[in-house]
């Protein structure tokens, strides 16, 4: 598991709106990480909570498309 899994992981989701409708099946951090398990990365909810945060630091949101309001869809407690 690593924080360059999940780094390239959102960069992945940045650019592909299928794999961006295929974790919106996911009802959890659990569930949303087994499915990018199933799709080839490796990070722990801690690592993609992490990775999130920094990336999202100073982030305002303007529009209902691209990736952060698709991740903030996520309960993450």
């Amino acid at each position: 598991m690593s924080r360059e899994s999940a780094d390239l992981f959102l960069e992945a989701a940045t650019q592909d709106a299928i794999l961006r409708d295929k974790l919106k099946a996911a009802g959890n951090p659990d569930e949303f990480v087994k499915i990018a398990e199933a799709l080839g990365y490796s990070f722990s909810t801690q690592e993609l909570k992490s990775v999130v945060r920094e990336n999202s630091e100073q982030v305002t949101l303007r529009r209902k498309t691209g990736i952060w309001p698709w991740l903030r869809q996520v309960t993450w407690i």
